[in-house]
């Protein structure tokens, strides 16, 4: 499947668009860094802070507007090079990561390969509206000319409420710091004449002030196999390094081991944990680590050296996979293979906290993420297939429920329906119903969203 390329608007900088709009602040951005994520592609988040693996930084020369787009422009010196650019980020004056990019594999050859050019680098700033470009700062002036703010803040007063209108009777809510509606501006909950039935009733908003509950992120998993560990997982960027962790399931929810040391060219690893080393001064080649106890080596203490529990040295222990001064790991030195076996999952997360009311009035506030994984679903064809999504409260918790199906919002019973069509019935007193198994069922499904997929390869 071809790679797509694309710049996401981070959560910190659709959160910094929103507050220049509505406070009149200049938006500096400062920085452009490349990465090359680690040598492989991997899909960006806006939850990103930083790239996975930068190798470049250098300061924005323009902003400038091409065919109705706002690009950050910077260019990378002929000198300087010897490595490949898969990843990139704008970050402003206090290196917060305002836009991350995916970016189509180019390479910066090193001086000395003989190839010796410049590199321009153009990202995409998504604006949440045209105004907020001319609230950018000018990276060579930093500065911000006051006819242009007043004229700017002119234009946004005329098009958006004021700011004295705030929290005020038929003004619009705040947002708070952290990027939601206060909890004092929401509607009681179980008032039946405020918070509409079958709805979602608040959550937080994207910088244009609309909902903004869902979020998206596809993950690739690897699997792995060790000689004794057996198979192992990590996520499709991680590089097998010292201090990574691995897990024991392709949803990475189980830690198996951590990574103390490691030989890609010869394909040995050794996992385990670093303990505190201390040694017995009086007693030549008796050493004790924190988890392990007492132990003795043969000869000297140095790396791959065999541990025994007892001055005989007849009880092995491991060896020595990680040693430094103060600190040591003692383990098995086993094999591993890439068995080259990929997992993906695609989660679909309603970011709490958000509210919602079922047909009976009842209202539920989500304090904690909802997440779903809808691999499954994916058409096996070519094709595409449209979803509702839904939450639910169970016994255990609130959760999500996906179904292609119709949603009917009638007084009458609907006369055209199949299996997993819903039901609000907008007749006192309200109720909503599933159709399962022939017969129209009581639920408390409540839809949040819709979402659609692609078939083909997963």
């Amino acid at each position: 499947m071809a790679e797509e390329f694309y710049s996401l608007v981070t959560d910190y900088g659709a959160e910094k668009q929103l507050r220049c709009i509505t406070d009149g602040l200049p938006f500096e951005v400062t920085h452009i860094a490349l990465g090359d994520g680690n040598g492989r592609y991997y899909e960006p988040s806006t939850s990103q802070t930083k790239l996975v693996n930068e190798v470049w930084r250098g300061n924005i020369e323009k902003c400038e507007w091409i065919e109705n787009r706002f690009y950050c422009v910077t260019t990378v010196p002929a000198e300087v090079g010897g490595f490949d650019v898969r990843e990139a980020g704008v970050f402003d004056e206090e290196n917060n990561l305002l836009v991350i990019t995916k970016f189509p594999e180019t390479t910066k050859q090193a001086p000395e390969s003989g190839t010796v050019k410049q590199l321009t680098i153009r990202i995409e700033l998504e604006m949440s509206n045209t105004q907020l470009a001319e609230l950018v700062i000018n990276p060579n002036l930093n500065v911000v000319t006051m006819d242009v703010l007043d004229e700017t803040l002119n234009n946004i007063s005329d098009k958006y409420q004021k700011l004295d209108e705030k929290g005020v009777a038929g003004g619009y809510a705040p947002v708070g710091e952290d990027g939601l509606i206060p909890n004092a501006f929401i509607p009681e909950p179980e008032t039946k004449s405020i918070l509409t039935p079958f709805c979602l009733n608040s959550c937080r908003l994207d910088t244009k002030g609309n909902p903004n509950l869902l979020s998206s992120e596809t993950v690739k998993i690897w699997q792995y196999t060790s000689s004794s560990l057996g198979v192992f997982y990590t996520a499709q960027e991680v590089t097998l390094a010292k201090d990574v962790v691995v897990y024991k399931d392709t949803e990475l929810s189980e830690e198996v081991a951590t990574i103390v040391a490691i030989d890609t060219s010869g394909l040995t690893i050794s996992f385990g944990t670093i303990e505190t080393l201390s040694e017995y001064e009086d007693e030549p080649l008796h050493y004790s680590a924190t988890n392990y106890g007492e132990f003795y080596v043969k000869e000297s203490l140095v790396l791959g050296a065999e541990c025994f529990s007892d001055a005989d040295c007849t009880q092995l222990m491991g060896v020595v996979t990680f040693l430094n001064l103060t600190r040591i790991s003692i383990g098995e030195v086993e094999t591993y293979t890439f068995d080259g076996n990929q997992t993906t999952h695609i989660y679909i997360t309603a970011n709490a906290p958000f509210t919602y009311t079922t047909a009976t009035s009842k209202t539920h506030h989500v304090e904690k993420n909802l997440v779903l994984d809808v691999i499954d679903l994916c058409p096996d064809d070519s094709s595409t297939k449209n979803f509702n999504l839904f939450v639910n409260h169970e016994s255990d918790g609130y959760c999500l429920v996906a179904l292609s199906n119709t949603i009917f919002t009638q007084m009458l019973e609907p006369t055209d329906y199949q299996a997993n069509d819903i039901w609000f019935k907008i007749l006192e007193p309200l109720a909503s119903y599933i159709y399962l198994l022939n017969i129209w069922q009581e639920t408390n499904l409540v839809p949040v969203g819709v979402f659609t997929l692609e078939g083909g390869e997963k």
